[in-house]
């Protein structure tokens, strides 16, 4: 046997795989355990891979050039509306301003009444925002304060509203006309839209306990880099007396990122406990086929099999197991996560990488798990396995 004879080692890939197949349930247990190991790992990716695209959807929804203002003062003041107008209407890198006010109160339809966020906005706010309603009509310029509301789904699921319904808020009547469907948490909004209150900005006196804006939405020019605009705008806020905060959707998209990968590094650790117990089965059961076939070993070495050779043949083995367990657990991995978001209120998004991971993943166990079975084997003497058996 000579390590250029390309269908030597082709011959004895297929030796070793027809060997796996001759331990019939104990290849198939060491395969089970693999297959588990790498479907933790596949399913706790896949779900880290919908949990990011999750939050990307929703900076998506708000586009990466808006920038969300706050005051930065740590006390009562809000942002004055006067400067902010000012400020906007002077800079030419500005697209479109949306103030927004935010506070709580209780909100009462009928017999019903909850605790909900009151959002005074205008209809900029909404467009940007991307929130749309399901039943009725959206906030328009003329609902300045003329009484018009629009309600978040679970507020309105609490309270049994409809469009056309009175609701008071602070001791003021407002006309419902219109429902937001239910709306996951989004990126740059300071509130929780399935649990709000929207009315026109003109309102924001009758409901908020301080003057002024708690927030503003600025969407700036296509060619304008947001976290640089943001921090020019503290820079000239500082200087006329208002401190502010700037969030970008850039900002927050690299610190979720990071955490996210955090994350991801931590799923991958948890799976690969189940695989590397899967990975001792893998090594028992390659033992045990040492031991059992020590006559085979020391017959292949007396007609001139070297060392290489064989550990080359178990060295398949158990490489051969891992990849099919681990291919195996990488398809029940991505079921796992299917059955899941039927359950749960989240979408399923396929990562093709999670199935190269986990069968890779899987493969390498094997291998290191391998290699202690295969050299065992490659040192038995062809005189000493002889004579044992």
């Amino acid at each position: 046997m000579g390590f250029s004879a390309g269908g030597v080692w082709t011959e004895l890939a297929r030796e070793a795989v027809a060997s796996l197949r001759s331990q019939g349930r104990r290849s198939l247990l060491a395969l089970l355990g693999v297959m588990i190991g790498s479907a933790s790992i596949v399913a706790l990716m896949s779900f880290a891979h919908i949990a990011r695209t999750e939050v990307m959807s929703r900076f998506k929804a708000v586009g990466v050039d808006t920038v969300q203002i706050s005051p930065d003062t740590g006390g009562e003041n809000w942002l004055e509306p006067a400067l902010i107008h000012a400020v906007m209407a002077s800079d030419p890198r500005v697209a479109v301003t949306a103030p927004l006010a935010v506070s709580r109160a209780t909100v009462r339809i009928g017999d019903a009444a909850t605790s909900a966020s009151v959002a005074a906005i205008s209809p900029e706010a909404l467009d940007m925002l991307k929130l749309g309603v399901s039943q009725g009509r959206d906030l328009t310029q003329i609902d300045g304060c003329n009484g018009a509301a629009v309600i978040g789904a679970r507020t309105a699921r609490e309270t049994r509203a409809r469009p056309g319904d009175q609701a008071f808020i602070g001791g003021y009547g407002y006309q419902v006309v219109g429902i937001l469907p239910v709306v996951a948490p989004q990126a740059l909004n300071p509130v929780s839209p399935d649990e709000t209150v929207f009315i026109g900005l003109g309102c924001a006196r009758r409901v908020m306990t301080r003057e002024g804006f708690s927030h503003a939405l600025v969407r700036v020019q296509p060619d304008i880099d947001p976290s640089e605009w943001g921090a020019a705008l503290q820079k000239q806020m500082q200087s006329r007396g208002q401190p502010v905060k700037t969030v970008t959707p850039r900002e927050m998209i690299e610190a979720m990122k990071s955490q996210m990968n955090l994350m991801s590094a931590i799923l991958i650790a948890i799976g690969s406990v189940s695989l590397l117990v899967g990975g001792v089965g893998v090594m028992n059961v390659m033992l045990m086929s040492v031991m059992e076939r020590r006559r085979e070993i020391g017959l292949r070495a007396a007609i001139g099999a070297t060392p290489s050779e064989i550990v080359f043949i178990f060295i398949v083995e158990a490489v051969a197991l891992s990849l099919g367990g681990g291919f195996l657990g990488a398809l029940a991995g991505v079921g796992m996560t299917t059955l899941g978001c039927l359950v749960l209120p989240i979408s399923f998004a396929f990562d093709p990488s999670v199935m190269l991971w986990g069968t890779g993943i899987a493969g390498a166990v094997g291998l290191v798990f391998g290699i202690h079975p295969a050299v065992s084997a490659a040192r038995i003497l062809p005189v000493e396995a002889l004579r044992a058996d």
